[in-house]
C-alpha cells in the first residue's frame, strides 16, 4: 500500500507538466479539431450569449470571425470595477479570445455588402438583434439562404423571433431573462410567516450571481449549430434557428411547470432549502458552512448517527423522505440540525462522516477499505 501511494503522489506531482506539455496554445493549430472546416460569422451585439455561442464552437476547431459595431460590442467594457488589461475588460479577454476581430456598420448599405460577400464563404451566422432588424437591413435569413443555401442563420434574442413577446422592446438583458423565466423568483431566501418585505428586505427574488440566462441561452444554441450541422451533412440543406433566453433558462427548472399544472402550487422561494430534496443544504458550523447532502433515506439517518441523535430523533422509525420534504417540516428540523452543526468546525465535521463511513463500511464487510 506505501507503494502504491509513492507512485500515487508521483503521478500528481508530474501532472501540471503533462498537461502544459499537450495543451499549449503554440501548438493547438497542429491538432485535428472537430470543426475546423467551419467557419463561423458571429454579428453578436450587446449579448454574452451571442458571445459565448461562438466562443463553444472556437473551442471545437471553428474559425470564428466577430463583426462589431464600429464603436465595438459593450461586452468590451463589461468588466468588474471598470477594470481594463490593455484597453479590455476582463469578460472580453474570456470570450473573445480564440477569434478574429473586424468591424462593419451593418446599418449602412456598404457594411452589408461586404457581410453578403463574406457569408457566401460561411457555414453559421450567428447574430442577436432584435427581430426583424436584419430583414428590415435585407440581410435576414430569407434573403441570405439565397446566396448561400447552406447557411445556418442562428438567431438569440429575449423572446424569440414569433409570438406576441417578440417585438417588445425590452434589451435582450441576462437578468431580465432571470426574471421571466420564473426562476429568479424562487431564488432568494425564505419570507417569514406573517412578514414584510420592510421588515425582511433581503427576503427577495435574487439573481444568479453569473450571466447564467445568457449562457444558457448560447449554449442551447450552440447545440442547436451542431444539430443543424449534422442535418445539413445528410440533407445538404441550413436552415434558421431561433433561441429565446427567457425560454432557454426556464428549461432548467423543469419540475416547475408539471408541479403547478398538476397542484397549482407555484414553485416558491425556499432560501438554501430545497423542495425536491432533503437532507439538502448549507448548514453554519463555528467557523463557516458546510453543505449537507444527504439525498437518501439512509443518509439522512445516517446523519442523525453521526451527531448522536439517533434515538432522540427517532431515525429508526422513518420510512420515507417524502415526510421531510414538506415546508413545515424542512424549517423545523432545519433549525435542529444546524443546532447541531454549529456545535463543530467544518473540518471537524468532515472527518466527522469520513470516520462514521470507515465505521460502517467495516461493520458492513468486516474489514477496513
Amino acid at each position: 500500500m506505501k507503494k502504491t501511494a509513492r507512485v500515487s503522489r508521483t503521478k500528481q506531482q508530474s501532472w501540471p507538466d503533462w498537461v502544459r506539455e499537450r495543451d499549449d496554445p503554440r501548438i493547438a493549430h497542429t491538432k485535428p479539431e472537430a470543426l475546423d472546416d467551419i467557419t463561423v460569422l458571429d454579428l453578436n451585439s450587446k449579448s454574452f450569449a451571442g458571445c459565448l455561442c461562438s466562443s463553444l464552437l472556437a473551442e471545437f476547431g471553428a474559425e470564428v470571425l466577430r463583426i462589431e459595431p464600429p464603436e465595438g460590442d459593450f461586452l468590451r467594457i463589461c468588466t468588474p470595477y471598470g477594470m481594463l488589461y490593455k484597453g479590455e475588460g476582463l469578460n472580453y479577454l474570456t470570450e473573445g479570445r480564440n477569434k478574429f476581430h473586424i468591424t462593419l456598420d451593418l446599418s449602412k448599405p456598404e457594411g452589408r455588402e461586404i457581410l453578403k460577400g463574406l457569408v457566401t464563404q460561411a457555414d453559421v451566422l450567428i447574430e442577436t438583434y432584435r427581430p426583424g432588424t436584419m430583414d428590415k437591413w435585407g440581410i435576414g435569413y430569407e434573403q441570405l439562404k439565397k446566396i448561400n443555401p447552406r447557411l445556418i442563420f442562428a438567431s438569440i434574442t429575449g423572446n424569440g423571433q414569433f409570438g406576441p413577446m417578440s417585438q417588445s422592446r425590452m434589451p435582450d438583458y441576462d437578468n431580465v431573462a432571470q426574471a421571466r423565466s420564473g426562476i429568479q423568483s424562487a431564488t432568494g431566501e425564505v419570507m417569514p410567516e406573517g412578514k414584510s418585505y420592510n421588515e425582511c428586505p433581503w427576503a427577495v427574488p435574487t439573481k444568479a450571481g453569473p450571466w447564467i440566462a445568457w449562457s444558457v441561452a448560447g449554449t442551447f444554441m450552440a447545440v442547436g449549430i451542431l444539430a443543424a450541422l449534422y442535418w445539413r451533412g445528410i440533407t445538404g440543406e441550413g436552415q434558421a434557428l431561433d433561441v429565446a433566453s427567457c425560454e432557454a433558462y426556464a428549461r432548467l427548472d423543469d419540475y416547475a411547470a408539471l408541479w403547478y399544472y398538476d397542484t397549482g402550487i407555484i414553485s416558491e422561494r425556499f432560501g438554501n432549502l430545497d423542495v425536491c430534496a432533503f437532507l439538502y443544504c448549507f448548514a453554519p458550523t463555528k467557523n463557516g458552512a458546510v453543505f449537507l447532502g444527504g439525498l437518501r433515506l439512509e443518509m439522512w439517518q445516517a446523519f442523525a448517527d453521526m451527531v448522536g441523535k439517533w434515538n432522540e430523533w427517532g431515525a429508526a422509525s422513518w420510512t420515507s423522505l417524502a415526510h421531510f420534504m414538506q415546508r413545515e417540516e424542512q424549517l423545523k428540523w432545519s433549525a435542529l440540525i444546524f443546532e447541531e452543526t454549529r456545535k463543530y468546525t467544518n473540518e471537524e465535521l468532515v472527518r466527522m462522516s469520513i470516520e462514521y463511513a470507515k465505521r460502517r463500511a467495516i461493520k458492513m464487510v468486516g474489514f477496513d477499505l
